[in-house]
């Protein structure tokens, strides 16, 4: 059985991507060593939501309602001699739904570890991936929830390093709560992959490959309005969590957007100053418990100047929208999507979208979002069209197979009629309609 167990459980936007692609790439490594890196990714993400008690649970098959109890069984089968488990998300539990999950862990020691970021960028971050799940507010009016938004999976709930820790660390000696921060400037790119060894007892581990493919995620102030806008302009038109996270974030947002690149986001005076306040909150609270600090506590104070209107020039957002309609266009083409179809795309006016004609120079941004729109919405309307053809076809085949076996029902009726009647004695037999019957027999059948 596992002897130790690594649990990273956040927080989101605090390099978590780099460190999980680091652990699959050396996966096999990892185990030829004793080290058990927990996946897929699926499992890991349904068993938070299980550990949080996550109502969009009932949405899924039922045994994703047993993701966490998956886990604890493949950390305690593994014959090695530690495992990790990563996923942001664990972050907003409970201490409650926290020291649930950890009780199941009896027998194991486990750490806790916690990565966390310059608190200021982190507003703008977790404002940008709310825009990828539909948010309409802008940056000036978004205010991230606290602490006590118990839903809440980007707000200072999973982003304060210590409101993480105390909840998850309730049971756990101080010693065995990690906090790493992501470095803030550093000549070693893989400086954060080093703090994070430090923390999982993976820093003697000789040859491990931590030369991965960055991961184009975050959005330019001008494309983060762009994305802004569409929201507004579907107005509601995809309404699973689900099927956003495919068309508006993974198409739309990182596909699409996230490779014009543009300049990056910043919080204004007001969010940088709370942000300032959550990380002095955050230092204290993370010294005067003990934690082992991987890092400088410094990288959490935000550092950068503040931005006071984050709206984009109308012209740059439509320059963005038109390259977006290019990137989108160019995507529609290789991906079958079907042009022809008898769908007509949703139109969307000004007045629908919430853009003014001063807003939008040339209508650009308007056609942007309703091309967009009609991209997203009817993406899988190729495939809608060709599964309903591919039934309708089945169908008829049905349908003749059925006729074919009702005629071959009759034929095989007759011919067991006249059967019947040739065996009878001569006395008894109906000569004129078995001379009927065989006559039908024969014009039917042969």
């Amino acid at each position: 059985m596992t002897r130790t167990l690594y649990l990273h459980v956040g927080a989101p936007k605090s390099g978590t991507t780099f460190i999980q692609q680091v652990l699959a790439q050396n996966s096999d490594l990892l185990a030829e060593r004793g080290v058990l890196v927990v996946g897929p990714r699926l499992q890991l993400i349904r068993a938070a939501m299980a550990v949080r008690e996550d109502k969009r649970l009932a949405t899924l098959p039922p045994e994703a309602a047993q993701s966490w109890e998956q886990v604890v069984a493949k950390v305690r089968d593994w014959s090695g001699e530690s495992a990790i488990v990563s996923y942001e998300l664990f972050a907003g539990a409970s201490q409650e739904q926290a020291t649930a999950a950890l009780s199941l862990l009896e027998g194991v020691e486990v750490h806790v570890v916690v990565t966390a970021r310059d608190l200021g960028r982190a507003v703008a971050s977790a404002w940008q991936e709310q825009l990828k799940f539909g948010l309409t507010k802008s940056l000036e009016e978004w205010t991230p929830p606290g602490e006590d938004a118990p839903r809440s999976e980007w707000g200072w709930r999973t982003m304060q390093p210590a409101n993480v820790a105390v909840r998850w660390g309730a049971t756990v000696a101080p010693s065995r709560v990690h906090i790493v921060t992501v470095p803030r400037v550093s000549s070693d790119p893989g400086e954060l992959w080093h703090r994070f060894a430090a923390a999982t007892g993976l820093a003697d581990i000789p040859g491990l490959d931590i030369a991965v493919p960055p991961a184009n995620e975050s959005l330019g102030a001008v494309e983060a309005e762009v994305l802004r806008r569409v929201n507004v302009a579907l107005d509601g038109a995809i309404d699973s969590s689900r099927e956003r996270s495919v068309w508006l974030r993974d198409l739309l947002a990182h596909h699409v957007l996230a490779p014009l690149g543009g300049r990056p986001l910043r919080a204004n005076s007001a969010q940088l100053q709370a942000a300032r306040a959550q990380a002095t909150d955050a230092i204290a609270a993370i010294t005067a418990a003990g934690y082992s600090v991987h890092g400088d506590l410094d990288d959490l104070l935000p550092q950068g100047e503040a931005v006071e209107v984050s709206t984009p020039d109308a012209a740059d957002v439509a320059d963005s929208a038109t390259k977006a309609l290019a990137a989108l266009l160019s995507w529609a083409r290789t991906s079958g999507a079907d042009p022809r179809s008898e769908v007509s795309p949703p139109q969307v006016s000004p007045a629908a979208s919430g853009v003014t004609p001063a807003e939008a120079p040339r209508g650009v941004v308007d056609a942007a979002k309703g091309v967009v729109r009609a991209s997203v919405v009817r993406a899988t309307a190729p495939k809608r069209d060709r599964r309903i053809k591919e039934l309708e076809a089945r169908i008829k085949e049905l349908e003749s197979e059925v006729r074919r076996a009702r005629a071959l029902h009759l034929r095989v009726a007759t011919l067991s009629d006249l059967v019947s009647d040739l065996l009878l004695p001569s006395a008894l037999q109906r000569r004129s309609i078995t001379r009927e019957t065989l006559n039908d027999y024969r014009q039917d059948s042969l």
